[in-house]
């Protein structure tokens, strides 16, 4: 199996660079710093395509318990959170981000397993889901159009 071959908890090279540029356009566009969706649309308003998106996506709220036996490889682009922010498509980006970056994404099909935890090495859930991968990359084409 040559370098190109290999995969990354399921990934192969053009998945993981997909997914980097998912992390990158998050990044690079200071998505966190911003605390409701209103105030990312009205200073980024070319981003207005995230509530289309966000419409394929079904979001639920959660709780640690629940988060332990939650059969999410059964899921369609449905993601469970413990602590949603004021607006679901903050709370998706944001977790979508940390379970990319922290190597808690796994392929399953065309689908991304999404895993994230308590900060600073916490133990319980505060995110998973499963998502197709190419929302995850509408999800990238729209953050790149942030203009700063």
């Amino acid at each position: 199996m040559s370098v190109m071959e290999k995969l990354i908890n399921g990934f192969n090279e053009k998945e993981i660079f997909q997914l980097y540029a998912f992390v990158n356009a998050y990044e690079e566009g200071g998505i966190n710093n911003y605390k409701s969706i209103r105030k990312l649309l009205d200073k980024h308003t070319e981003l207005s395509e995230l509530s289309v998106i966000l419409s394929e996506v079904t979001c639920h709220k959660s709780n640690a318990a629940e988060m332990k036996i939650l059969d999410f490889k059964s899921f369609h682009n449905e993601i469970y959170f413990t602590k949603p922010k004021n607006s679901n498509i903050l709370c998706l980006l944001y977790h979508l981000r940390n379970s990319i970056a922290h190597a808690n994404a796994v392929k399953n099909k065309k689908d991304v397993l999404i895993t994230d935890f308590e900060a600073y090495g916490g133990i319980n859930f505060t995110a998973r889901g499963k998502i197709e991968l190419k929302i995850i990359n509408r999800l990238t084409e729209t953050l790149k159009k942030i203009v700063l």
